[in-house]
């Protein structure tokens, strides 16, 4: 069963906490980095700004001087440093959405052994980039995303810490609200500990590529350091673990730019071939259940029935965007990489029909000559592709809630 420990947390203090807290950088555009840098002076991000800027120096270099910020930062006034503690954060969305989860640490030989379980490939140049971003600033800013199966014990334990005022409670630009609890109580923390390590798996949701980054970190920390063993905070990971009945999964749909030289009718004929098709107007739609895809073709809306007899492999067949790879993309269309293949583009879903009409303008503008949507993978669908050590393709899911960066800050090397 994994481990999952609480951790001396280093956050900004309260006054400045929806200040300082950010998206991930990888979420933000170039324009977006230098307005919240020019608007924001309390911004997480000027901490991290020597990562990607460009001034002469190497990676190393830059890294170095993203230490030096933080160092800065930990021993100022605008920062808090915790006491041993878990957190609750909770995110209620504008639309009335809500979502909680534990902020804690794990255990790299967890993730190691297993017990941690993937769905996702990871890129190896990526995971190296990220290790040694690591290895020279020495702190996570933002948790990996992990789901368990749903846990009324755990349940019940937050929603009595959450009866008491947050110690933080914000609105973001979009009007998102973000709430963060601190349960240091040492009975409530064994409580919490002893409910969820329960679980015989976590499963990454979000955060593979920075998963496998801290296996780096912490397998070349120990060669580095012959007494790295006795440093614990080598051996985990900051996470933020969200139970797979709250977790909020959407669709992630595709646009591709042609038919493979077909013509709209020979297009459809092939698909016949695995699916029933049913045309369904102009109006858009969003598929009801799984194994009904949707698609959007010469300005005309269909459903797409996958036929039983193609169900034939365990756990990939319960995927939509599996079953769309296998019988559309790679056979009919001949995109056989669907990562790197400039046909193809991904278009994130909003879990309704808005991001229907989305994909239909794009394909409407001429840009693109089809495209395909899709209802969203379920959680158990998702737990049970690791179970199997099977993975997903790529873009088969949208995952919220997206942790903050900055919010709670875990180091590494203390």
């Amino acid at each position: 069963m994994p481990q999952f420990k609480p951790f001396k947390g280093i956050r900004p203090v309260t006054e400045i906490a929806g200040s300082f807290s950010t998206k991930s950088v990888d979420s933000l555009s170039k324009k977006a980095l230098e307005d919240e840098l020019a608007s924001n002076s309390e911004s997480f991000l000027h901490i991290i700004k020597p990562t990607w800027e460009e001034d002469g120096l190497n990676h190393n270099e830059r890294q170095a001087l993203v230490r030096e910020n933080f160092l800065e930062f930990i021993s100022s006034e605008r920062a808090e440093k915790d006491r041993t503690a878990y957190y609750i954060y909770q995110l209620i969305k504008p639309n009335g959405d809500q979502v909680k989860g534990l902020i804690g640490m794990v255990n790299i030989q967890d993730y190691k052994d297993g017990k941690i379980k993937k769905h996702e490939e990871t890129l190896t140049k990526r995971v190296e980039l990220f290790a040694n971003y690591l290895l020279n600033v020495h702190f996570h800013a933002e948790p990996v995303l992990l789901t368990y199966p749903n846990n009324q014990r755990v349940d019940l334990l937050m929603s009595h810490e959450m009866k008491t005022l947050p110690i933080v409670s914000f609105k973001d630009k979009e009007e998102n609200e973000h709430q963060l609890w601190k349960i240091e109580n040492r009975l409530n923390l064994l409580q919490i500990k002893d409910s969820i390590e329960k679980n015989e798996s976590f499963y990454i949701a979000d955060g593979h590529h920075r998963m496998e980054s801290s296996l780096m970190y912490t397998n070349t920390m120990r060669k580095i350091q012959k007494d790295a063993s006795d440093l614990d905070s080598l051996n985990y990971t900051l996470a933020m673990l969200v139970s797979d009945k709250e977790l909020i999964i959407k669709d992630f749909n595709r646009l591709v730019k042609d038919l493979n030289g077909l013509t709209p009718v020979e297009f459809l004929d092939l698909l016949a071939e695995k699916f029933e098709i049913r045309e369904r107007g102009e109006t858009p739609f969003f598929p009801p259940k799984k194994h009904y895809l949707g698609l959007y073709l010469e300005g005309k809306f269909y459903s797409l029935y996958i036929k039983r007899e193609m169900l034939t492999v365990e756990g990939l067949s319960e995927l939509d965007t599996y079953l769309f790879e296998e019988f559309v993309l790679k056979p009919i269309l001949n995109i056989q990489n669907s990562r790197d293949d400039e046909r193809i583009c991904f278009l994130r879903g909003s879990g309704d029909v808005d991001g229907v009409i989305e994909l239909k303008e794009k394909v409407d503008s001429g840009e693109f000559k089809v495209g395909f949507f899709f209802y969203p993978v379920v959680s158990t669908d998702m737990e049970k592709i690791a179970d199997l050590g099977l993975k997903m393709p790529p873009k088969s899911t949208y995952i919220e809630p997206k942790p903050l960066s900055g919010l709670t800050i875990f180091q590494l090397d203390e």
